[in-house]
């Protein structure tokens, strides 16, 4: 089972691109991230880490998901007209760092929503007909791909908004 911890946040600014998109054409969401780490390079903005990805609707893991495809930095800064930029919100996080990588979050996920509801935790979360909205729910890649080409050794941390 994975480790799960509270952890108090700043806010983090971020540069990326929202799209809606399906686990099944993930490359297309994908496809996203050497274009808005291009981008940022060409402002002369600097990455603070690897991409994010930020959950702002699911229904289910087979329908569209409302998404945004970002790269954190230091402060908000315009990278073009194609790019949006804002802030992670501050608060109190329900965080994991799972071993397994992109493979491994799907299980982590259910975890984590077994694990915060037996210890009594409130998710920023709105259920609607359209189903959940998230305040903030992320997965950060901390691994570089082209330093570690095996998934399974790539480090990713889950990121829960607490209420």
């Amino acid at each position: 089972m994975t480790e799960f911890t509270i952890e108090e946040r700043a806010e983090r600014s971020w540069v990326g691109v929202s799209v809606t998109g399906e686990l099944v054409h993930w490359d297309r969401v994908n496809a996203h991230v050497p274009q808005i780490y291009a981008a940022l390079a060409a402002a002369g903005g600097v990455p603070e880490g690897g991409p994010i990805y930020q959950y702002h609707r699911m229904q289910t893991v087979s329908d569209p998901m409302d998404i945004t495809v970002s790269v954190p930095v230091g402060a908000r800064i315009e990278i073009g007209e194609d790019f949006e930029t804002g802030v992670i919100p501050a608060g109190r996080y329900l965080v994991a760092r799972p071993e397994g990588g992109p493979d491994a979050l799907g299980q982590v996920h259910r975890e984590m929503w077994r694990w915060a509801g037996v210890q009594g935790l409130d998710l920023a979360i709105e259920e609607r007909a359209d189903g959940i909205h998230w305040r903030a729910r992320t997965e950060q890649f901390l691994t570089d791909p082209q330093a570690e080409p095996d998934r399974s050794k790539w480090a990713v941390e889950v990121a829960y908004l607490l209420r």
